[in-house]
């Protein structure tokens, strides 16, 4: 019998690393089931609509044999875009068993970004699907550093001149493991390039695990728990949801791609008791209508990636209940979560449990061993309540950027990662997320938060989203413009919309112009983040030309 929950041991261990993760997952839980797939693998040996830890392991085991057929050799980076089934990130496990370094990348990248980021790590090999290969690529020649092309799925989808892995996953029966230091690099996540070119953050098996390990023994669910997942597991916060999952033992219902109206659907159907997604996500899904569904089994959520509206909370912890105890049903338990890709995930946790409230902008406390101060722009520690950059340190931040080693210095000093937010903490240790540092607008002597006038602008009913850029103005430097998609049906025009921002929000704040654009236009990444650069180079001649 076991003293503890076997998370709880989970977060103690400190050796494993990704190469024996799903092994050591395999002999705790053997023949549970980690997941249901909303749409079966494609491969002869597992083509099954669900995997047990056992199975998962397998996969991991063969897979990673299979890589060092082919010539994959430890410390190469093997590039992965793949679509979004949970081969992905048993794959990326399998690469780093193989002793290879795993470089996953957002299925929704064109092949000139591909190029950029095979061609800055590295990689000579480059693991594709047909859905991926046929919509954002079309022609080898387009990524001519490639000399190793590998087909993932079924054979009959591997063209010429490609491996396929549905054959070599067959013609192996697996073996044993490279030797893998958990402080030796295994993958490489790409950011996302909001600000620029994606630099490659570098993660070892400690980054990766631990901060998942010791996360997953604070959720208040256990190995009985069912989940629904259908984040992009080559991001960092849907490849540590995963871990997080293994490490508590709950059985995932695996989706491709996200959908609202089938993940209710799942959710309902599934008796689901844990959900994690990203404010856009919850958005969607209560544009759909969750009161159209019995949601009643959940008893947690999860948020990151962006600042989660209170009324999205509110409305979704109703639908469930943390425990029932006769009369009494406390709502669903919220956790928020504040983090980055060169964080491996998390930094703070805020929850929702019970009558627990926040104040306005806080993102909850560092977890545990991760330590957050605030610096100003000389790296000197700023007491409670003022205004700087956040700084993090814990065994989540990388060793830096591959291939950059100025970006590198500019993150990381003695240890501290600077993380371009801006933010403050208040004297109980909690964290105040203000903006992003670039976002922060200049404007005639103000500082105007992005976040901020975003917030307000959205107070207005017929818009379903709003982005608050700075572009260049010949007097004040920079101006705020908000850029704005409207909700199904509503009617309303720039002048309405700039009018009403004028009544309602402070002067040297309120945008000086307001500009719609369609839904599918606003420039979203892999967690539906807005890529702001994008809509600054867009508009950035508004206020310039003659």
């Amino acid at each position: 019998m076991r003293l503890i929950p076997d998370k709880f041991a989970l977060a103690l261990q400190k050796d494993i690393s990704m190469a024996d993760f799903h092994h050591r997952m395999a002999e705790l839980r053997g023949d549970k089931v980690i997941c249901k797939l909303h749409e079966p693998l494609r491969y002869r040996d597992f083509h099954k609509g669900e995997l047990s830890f056992n199975d998962a392991a397998f996969f991991v085991e063969k897979a990673s044999s299979a890589l060092g057929d082919m010539g994959i050799r430890p410390g190469e980076r093997v590039g992965i875009c793949t679509s979004n089934n949970v081969d992905l990130p048993l794959s990326i496990f399998a690469i780093a068993r193989a002793g290879a370094v795993a470089v996953p990348m957002n299925y929704m990248l064109k092949a000139g970004e591909m190029r950029y980021i095979l061609e800055n790590c590295g990689s000579e090999t480059f693991i594709v699907d047909r859905e991926v290969f046929a919509a954002n690529i079309g022609d080898r020649d387009k990524l001519p550093g490639v000399k190793r092309w590998i087909m993932a799925g079924p054979h009959d989808d591997c063209a010429e001149g490609f491996i396929s892995m549905d054959e070599a996953l067959s013609a192996t029966d697996g073996g044993g493991a490279a030797r893998l230091d958990p402080d030796e690099v295994a993958a490489i996540f790409y950011t996302s390039g909001t600000t620029g070119f994606p630099k490659g953050a570098m993660m070892t098996s400690r980054n990766l695990l631990t901060a998942q390990k010791i996360a997953a023994a604070l959720l208040p669910v256990g190995p009985k728990a069912k989940g629904v997942f259908c984040l992009p597991a080559a991001h960092v916060m849907g490849f540590g949801c995963y871990i997080m999952g293994c490490c508590v033992g709950l059985q995932a219902y695996y989706m491709r791609h996200f959908n609202p109206r089938d993940v209710l659907e799942a959710m309902e159907r599934e008796e689901a008791n844990l959900f994690v997604g990203v404010p856009a996500m919850y958005a969607m899904m209560l544009a759909e209508g969750i009161d159209s569904y019995d949601l009643s089994s959940l008893k947690m959520l999860g948020s990151a990636a962006d600042a989660m509206p209170e009324e999205y909370v509110n409305a979704l912890r109703e639908k469930g209940a943390l425990f029932k105890l006769g009369p009494f049903r406390p709502k669903a338990f919220f956790a928020e979560v504040y983090g980055m890709v060169e964080l491996a995930g998390t930094a703070t946790l805020k929850v929702a449990i019970m009558g627990l409230r926040y104040p306005p902008g806080c993102v909850g406390w560092p977890v545990w061993p991760v330590r957050v101060r605030i610096i100003d722009e000389y790296g000197k520690v700023l007491p409670p309540g003022g205004i700087g950059e956040v700084a993090v340190s814990g065994p989540g931040v990388t060793s830096g950027y591959w291939n950059n080693p100025e970006a590198t210095a500019e993150l990381i000093e003695d240890g501290w990662l600077r993380t371009g937010d801006m933010g403050r903490k208040d004297r109980l240790g909690r964290l105040y997320f203000v903006d992003r540092a670039k976002d922060v607008i200049k404007c005639g002597g103000y500082s105007v938060f992005s976040v901020e006038v975003e917030k307000e602008v959205l107070g207005h009913p017929g818009l379903a989203d709003a982005a608050v850029v700075g572009v260049p103005h010949p007097l004040k430097k920079q101006v705020p413009v908000a850029v704005v998609t409207l909700k199904a049906g509503a009617q309303a025009g720039e002048d309405e919309l700039l009018a009403w921002c004028k009544e309602n929000i402070a002067g040297y704040k309120c945008p000086r112009a307001v500009r719609i654009i369609a839904p599918e236009e606003m420039p979203y990444g892999m967690t539906l983040k807005v890529r702001k650069l994008e809509l600054r180079k867009r508009f950035d001649d508004l206020f310039t030309e003659a």
